[in-house]
């Protein structure tokens, strides 16, 4: 089971205060009701979007043919995507959790904390929990109290993707991209020009779901090994280092000044971003590597390459920051455990691997990722997991209550004023962080053992 020194203490508070609204198109967990043929249905929550659509097609099949056999009967429910997390807390907090749920690995800490998941040693089986070995290190967030809650299905690194020929129109070589942010404002400001107001140089999607973890964090994450997320938390020092957010926002706020930036970034979405990157009107975007069945979704034919991730002026590439993504865990008020844990070995299994392959998703599975349904696809492979891409770190910022501004708005706000002036806000955000960091640990809510390497 857990470690007793992450308590629940000071956690549900935080829960519940961002459990506010609707809850969106959920059935609610039925782990004890059964259809007419007597099958136990088993509910599963998920990200609403392409992978989505793709294991939502996988359990139909499944349904009729394994499950049958199993006397079971899936019903996979997809979730609006901006409000996913919000809906899963409120499906706790009002008794209606699925069995079965996609866990935000950024919001898993949380969810352990709060009592809302099984440790998966008492119910799955050693082959899966071995063949997910690689990403139950220690310092995963998929790891707590030394128990794992969750195994990951999608390999999500991250690159810069790059629109070729907007490249070689503004007489850049996208054979060598942008290396600097430095280099990355100049690239960005030919590439508008050339693009005459039809085409920009970098998109930044302010509005898109989990923003600051995927745009801003990982660039200053890759150059520094010592970094983890949610405020720039080095767990080495137990410090939070905030102040080396300043780099990346001065690029940030250079392109949006010169608006050599896609527009709208204030209310820019992810889904909007990536549309606007597939129909040619933006030639950079960092990115992960899920960009690729959301363009083959689009049908855009823009030429693009998935290039290194850029980093500060004066140092080095010395990781690229992934997620093994898209992590399912088994909720703690299931009534049906045993079912629910052997939909869960399917939901992680190579069945659905392949299944999302086929929609262009990237795999965990290195057997998969030389398929014939991916092997071709040149953007995907250009994603593929190599020697420089390292699974991020779990951080304590989500398990911290944090008095004032937290770190995704203090980002914000700087980004779209840029009369702020970054040094003393940054040194507010890390005393802030700090400050509930050092409080959780003095007070027992946190192991500072969880985050070490």
């Amino acid at each position: 089971m857990i470690d007793p020194s992450l308590t629940r203490r000071g956690l549900l508070g935080t829960l519940a205060a961002g459990a506010a609204g609707v809850l969106v198109g959920c059935g609610g967990s039925s782990p004890g009701s059964t259809d007419p043929d007597e099958l136990t249905t088993i509910v599963v929550w998920d990200r609403a979007g392409a992978h989505a659509k793709a294991r939502q097609e996988f359990f139909r099949t499944w349904n009729q043919q394994q499950g049958r056999s199993l006397g079971i009967a899936v019903r996979y429910e997809p979730q609006a995507t901006d409000k996913y997390e919000e809906i899963v807390r409120l499906g706790f907090q009002t008794k209606r959790a699925p069995d079965l749920f996609h866990s935000p690995s950024a919001q898993l800490g949380a969810f352990v904390a709060a009592g809302w998941v099984q440790p998966l040693p008492d119910l799955v089986g050693k082959a899966v929990l071995d063949k997910a070995a690689p990403y139950h290190q220690k310092n995963s967030e998929l790891v707590w109290g030394g128990v794992p809650y969750a195994v990951p299905t999608t390999a999500f690194t991250n690159r810069m993707v790059v629109n070729t020929d907007l490249f070689e129109k503004a007489g850049l070589d996208p054979e060598s991209p942008p290396a600097t942010f430095s280099e990355v404002r100049k690239a960005a400001a030919a590439i508008t020009k050339i693009g005459k107001g039809d085409a920009f140089g970098m998109l930044i999607p302010i509005k898109a779901t989990g923003f600051r973890q995927w745009s801003v964090d990982i660039l200053l994450m890759a150059a520094d090994p010592a970094l983890a997320q949610f405020g720039l938390f080095n767990a080495a020092t137990q410090t939070y280092e905030s102040a080396k957010y300043a780099p990346l926002l001065e690029l940030y706020r250079s392109m949006l000044t010169d608006k050599t930036a896609y527009p709208g970034a204030a209310t820019l979405t992810s889904d909007v971003a990536i549309n606007a990157f597939g129909k040619g009107e933006a030639g950079m975007y960092v990115t992960s590597s899920a960009v690729v069945s959301s363009l083959a979704d689009l049908g855009s034919e823009v030429k693009a390459a998935a290039v290194p991730l850029p980093v500060p002026d004066g140092q080095k590439l010395v990781r690229s920051p992934m997620n093994a993504g898209y992590p399912y865990a088994i909720s703690s008020t299931t009534e049906n455990p045993e079912k629910a844990a052997k939909v869960f070995e399917v939901m992680v299994g190579d069945g659905i691997q392949e299944a999302l392959a086929a929609k262009a998703a990237p795999p965990l599975n290195a057997a998969v990722w030389d398929s014939a349904a991916i092997k071709d696809n040149a953007l995907l492979q250009q994603y593929r997991p190599a020697e420089r891409d390292e699974q991020w770190p779990k951080t304590p910022g989500g398990l911290l209550q944090v008095d004032g501004e937290s770190v995704d708005q203090t980002v914000e706000k700087l980004l779209l004023d840029p009369s702020a002036a970054l040094g003393p806000a940054l040194t507010a955000m890390q005393q802030r962080m700090q400050a509930a960091y050092d409080a959780a640990v003095k007070n027992g809510e946190i192991d500072p053992q969880e985050f070490q390497a």
